[in-house]
């Protein structure tokens, strides 16, 4: 008798069942995460007093009626409820866009839980827990009665579920007039007659706060301009100096122009298949045509981040990072603050990324030859450390192309952004870090490595001397940066891609030393002797204005000079040009120099800034198998860039459309970006 040979296993088995591991786990952290911030957030006096209006009946009558109902008017049954209800938002949401994700991408499996509480945790912090969770629960019902339609027998008939979000968000509506659209008009009938009886019976029990209520939604003056936590349409335009008939007219017109292009574009990707993307873009209506909008409201994006737009692999991953980047980021963290760069976009910017993915992204149909693209890796030449396990990432997130220039403008103002706030967060405590520098002082004293004030001293006899050198400490530390940057991205893009990752990790490493080691500069140390210029005090800031942007006791480690040897390593290792060449060595020593004769750092800032960078390097490293000093690209000569997208073709030479489309000539390549 032969032996049974054992079935094929098919691809994507092992991964499916390795998904469906990860799945409950990642769930079971976003719900416990959710439910940790979801009731301290709760428990601050500001939400707290939101909870007591809203059980009043001065706030959104409904919520309120119901907490009232379940006993919960009190802080703790309050906090007990909202709690719970966040938590069943959180898992309904998972559940829901798990199952509905587009067939290629698995991968939003485990990702749809921690996406669901991180849009939860992000609204909490940013602005009140109780409209966070409202807002939430409201998402939640719509993804209920319009992605669960089809799936089992129906508990709940349809259309309650949005006529309920419908009552606390009117701006919902939208997904009423999807439905009829759609052809499930009894279902929008049914959401509408919801809806209004549940209104009925507000306005039976509490005649005075409903009124109240929707004289608040009706009255645009109640936004307040200088709130940036709205981030509306009718904030945005109050900002931009708008009132009264030409503010509301505005209004109106936006609202009704994305609302309608919303409206057809959510009906025909529906239509196509891609569930997730019609109500990620109708949602973004809604945000326009709402009056108020809360940052849980933003989860919308997210949803619409689920579409594809661009040709090439590079460009794929723009769209989903400005999504999420404007659904759970403040508006603040965009600003630079930095007056040439603030601008009106920055600070609108997710009102106006809802607007556009509602009515302007070009979103691939599925019956595109582009809807699937695949990013050539990168090669490694051998494991890291002689690890079989390295590098840690896999081949696909190690490419070498070129990468999307938007992309990377976006997560450099991102992380400029994040390491401004972190480093001006860290403990600004004055007495610790001059003891700190104290003790710097004496140990250099104790190797004979004192040499600042030295330094200092002969600088403060020079005044144009030390102008000088205080315009260069404020002016080369980020134009020196940029323009190796702009550099590599322009000539070098094979290499760009391992310096931009060695920059962000010194720099998120950098941010540990702020945090755990305050530490005063020279020139904030009294008793020294150390000054900045001939007549000021031991205490004055040399850097202006700029002063107040940044925490003056972050001085170890220098990022000065990290940034400055930095600058080095990728210019000396990438070019032979002798005219980059000099000025790349002379620039870091001419830093230090600058560092320490304006008392604005210790000699031992620059050691600690000289290994971070070398930390940074060992993480790029173990990351990606690349390092930042490997010389044996300059002798590599290609004839030409290579492909970096090729269309996958599905099975049987048919899309996921079902529309079949014909191959390609002999002798010419499938279709892909450029």
């Amino acid at each position: 008798m032969p032996p049974t040979r054992p079935a094929p296993v098919r691809r994507g088995a092992v991964g499916s069942a390795a998904l469906g591991a990860v799945t409950p786990v990642c769930l079971l952290l976003a719900l416990t995460a959710s439910a940790a911030v979801t009731w301290f957030t709760l428990g601050r006096p500001a939400d707290r007093q939101r909870l007591d209006t809203l059980t009043a009946g001065r706030g959104t009558p409904v919520p309120g009626m119901a907490l009232d109902l379940l006993g919960a008017g009190a802080a703790t049954g309050g906090r007990l409820v909202l709690t719970l209800a966040a938590l069943a938002a959180v898992a309904g949401i998972s559940v829901l866009v798990a199952r509905n994700r587009p067939s290629d991408a698995p991968v939003l499996v485990p990702a749809a839980a921690p996406a669901a509480s991180a849009v939860l945790i992000s609204a909490e912090l940013r602005g009140s827990a109780v409209d966070a969770v409202l807002g939430l629960c409201c998402l939640a019902l719509v993804l209920t009665d319009l992605l669960a339609g089809g799936r089992g027998r129906r508990r709940i008939p349809g259309g309650v579920p949005l006529g309920v979000a419908m009552t606390v968000q009117p701006a919902l509506v939208l997904f009423a007039v999807l439905l009829w659209c759609t052809h499930s008009r009894r279902r929008a009938l049914t959401a509408v007659a919801v809806t209004l009886g549940l209104d009925a019976i507000a306005w039976a029990a509490r005649p005075a706060g409903t009124i109240r209520y929707w004289q608040h939604l009706a009255d645009p003056a109640v936004v307040p301009v200088a709130d940036l936590g709205d981030q509306s349409v009718l904030g945005a335009l109050l900002r931009l100096g708008l009132h009264e008939l030409p503010l509301l007219s505005a209004w109106l017109a936006a609202a009704i122009v994305v609302g309608v292009l919303a409206l057809r574009r959510g009906a025909a990707f529906a239509a196509d298949g891609q569930r997730l993307l019609a109500a990620g873009l109708v949602g973004c209506a809604a945000v326009v045509a709402a009056p108020v909008v809360q940052p849980a409201e933003l989860g919308w994006l997210l949803l619409a981040a689920t579409g594809r737009v661009g040709r090439r692999p590079e460009d794929r991953a723009l769209w989903p990072i400005v999504a999420a980047t404007a659904a759970l980021l403040p508006s603040q963290a965009l600003d630079p603050r930095i007056e040439p760069v603030t601008g009106y976009l920055l600070l609108n910017a997710p009102t106006l990324t809802a607007a556009a993915a509602a009515a302007v992204l070009p979103f691939r149909r599925r019956a595109d030859p582009l809807w699937r693209v695949r990013r050539t890796p990168g090669p490694t030449p051998q494991h890291p450390l002689g690890r079989s396990y390295l590098p840690l990432l896999p081949a696909v997130l190690r490419p070498v192309s070129r990468p999307n220039l938007l992309l990377e403008l976006l997560l450099i103002q991102v992380g400029y952004g994040i390491y401004t706030t972190i480093r001006n967060a860290a403990p600004d405590r004055v007495a610790l870090s001059v003891e700190h520098a104290r003790e710097i002082y004496r140990w250099e004293q104790a190797v004979h490595l004192d040499i600042e004030q030295t330094l200092n001293a002969w600088a403060l006899q020079y005044d144009w001397l030390l102008d000088v050198m205080l315009d260069f400490y404020k002016l080369m530390h980020f134009t020196s940066v940029l323009s190796v940057l702009i550099w590599l991205y322009v000539r070098h893009p094979s290499r760009y891609r391992t310096g931009r990752t060695v920059l962000f990790a010194t720099t998120g490493l950098a941010l540990l030393g702020f945090w755990g080691l305050p530490l005063a500069p020279p020139r904030l140390t009294p008793g020294l002797g150390f000054r900045d210029s001939p007549v000021s005090s031991p205490d004055s800031a040399p850097l202006g204005a700029l002063t107040s942007l940044t925490n003056q006791y972050a001085a170890m480690p220098s990022l000065h000079i990290a940034w400055a040897v930095w600058c080095t390593l990728v210019v000396v290792t990438t070019t032979r040009s002798p005219w980059a060449r000099i000025p790349a060595v002379l620039y870091p020593v001419v830093t230090l120099f600058v560092v320490l004769t304006s008392a604005n750092h210790w000699l031992l800032d620059a050691v600690g800034g000289a290994l971070v960078l070398a930390v940074g390097c060992l993480v790029q490293y173990l990351l990606t198998g690349r390092r930042l000093t490997d010389r044996d690209r300059l002798a590599v000569t290609t004839p030409g860039p290579p492909p970096s997208a090729t269309a996958e073709p599905e099975a049987e030479g048919t899309p996921q459309g079902g529309v079949a489309t014909p191959p390609p000539p002999p002798g010419n390549p499938p279709p892909h970006g450029p």
